[in-house]
């Protein structure tokens, strides 16, 4: 691929929606080839300009090619994300002068920016509706669920430290001599070399840690508790009773999501609900009583949502109303919302 010159036509074909099973093949290859960066921004560009004439806001249709960027950027063949860094600025670009929204066309936003003591602060965003995979410098493997960020500091591979917004899978790489620090919401969780799960959502009670692989250490850097993990454990800290709380679950139905899964193991209506929201980006309200004696094990793949609800309401003693969101009169925007009644 490196030696050979880009199959310009091909590539047309695939960012006009025309491609051939071959032409898609071919696009993926080379859209995870850090070598073809140049000649592919410049490429994209002419695209751009043919499209729209000039560098000035028209009513030309780019869709097509915003997504066909976000196809490729996210797939499985990329290996770190800085081959791509400069495309991906480029695109946000034309989606800035598009006035599009990036989550619903690029599976990662990328920023740089200046921190306190004159190092660069980096913030790598999964936004709604995408998830995504990427290697830290000191080859860490990262999976960034929808609607979540981590920012970490230039010095990095001296001091390896981030900071979680939503939920992250981390494949720790192992240094005994450099700990790697995940912050969020209050609390330190320190690792050596390990596989483990954290959600931890603003808008959430509830803090997750789950350990696949190695050894954990939480640290409540308030108050200066430790809670030190071991594998296939779950810790819950509850952020408004300021209380942990743990158990030993089957750690798939909490790191499945990474492999695009929806998967539950005997889990209670109130965690069937919070999945369902954060995997649809919906808000979820439960109604009735005996909320522990309703419980599902059952894994969903590439399911959409009225086919899960469908799908519980045969399993389980429950009904449900689902309420259209969208933009309201007074320009208020409101999520889809799901009603479920436990009988």
């Amino acid at each position: 691929m490196t030696k050979n010159k880009l199959d310009k036509e091909r590539i047309r074909r695939f960012l006009k929606g025309e491609g051939t099973v071959e032409d898609d093949r071919y696009i993926s290859k080379i859209f995870c080839d850090s070598s073809a960066d140049n000649e592919l921004e410049h490429l994209l560009k002419k695209q751009w300009y043919e499209l729209t004439g000039d560098d000035t806001v028209t009513e030309k249709n780019l869709d097509h090619i915003l997504y066909r960027i976000h196809y490729d950027i996210n797939c499985s063949g990329i290996k770190s994300l800085t081959p791509v860094k400069s495309l991906i600025k480029w695109v946000a670009r034309v989606a800035a002068i598009l006035l599009l929204p990036m989550a619903l066309y690029l599976g990662i936003n990328y920023h740089d920016y200046s921190g306190p003591l004159g190092l660069t602060q980096t913030e790598i965003k999964a936004p709604i509706w995408t998830r995504t995979k990427f290697i830290l410098p000191d080859s860490s493997v990262v999976h960034l669920n929808s609607n979540s960020s981590i920012r970490y500091k230039s010095n990095f591979i001296t001091a390896r430290s981030v900071e979680l917004d939503g939920e992250a899978y981390f494949d720790v790489h192992t240094d005994r001599t450099r700990p790697f620090l995940v912050v969020a919401n209050g609390l330190t969780i320190k690792a050596l070399g390990t596989k483990f799960n954290i959600a931890s959502y603003q808008d959430e009670n509830n803090l997750e840690i789950v350990l696949e692989e190695g050894e954990l250490l939480v640290n409540d850097t308030g108050f200066g508790r430790i809670v030190q993990m071991v594998p296939n454990e779950l810790v819950t800290y509850n952020k408004e009773q300021d209380k942990f709380s743990s158990e030993y679950v089957e750690t798939q139905a909490y790191t499945s999501w990474t492999k695009g899964k929806l998967v539950f193991r005997n889990d209670p209506i109130d965690v069937i609900a919070r999945r369902l929201g954060r995997w649809y980006n919906i808000d979820v309200d439960i109604k009735g009583n005996n909320f522990n004696n309703v419980r599902l094990r059952a894994t969903f793949i590439d399911e959409n949502l009225e086919e899960v609800l469908y799908f519980l309401k045969l399993s389980l003693p429950i009904d449900y109303k689902i309420i259209s969101g969208g933009i309201s009169t007074d320009d208020n925007y409101s999520k889809k919302k799901v009603e479920i009644t436990v009988y």
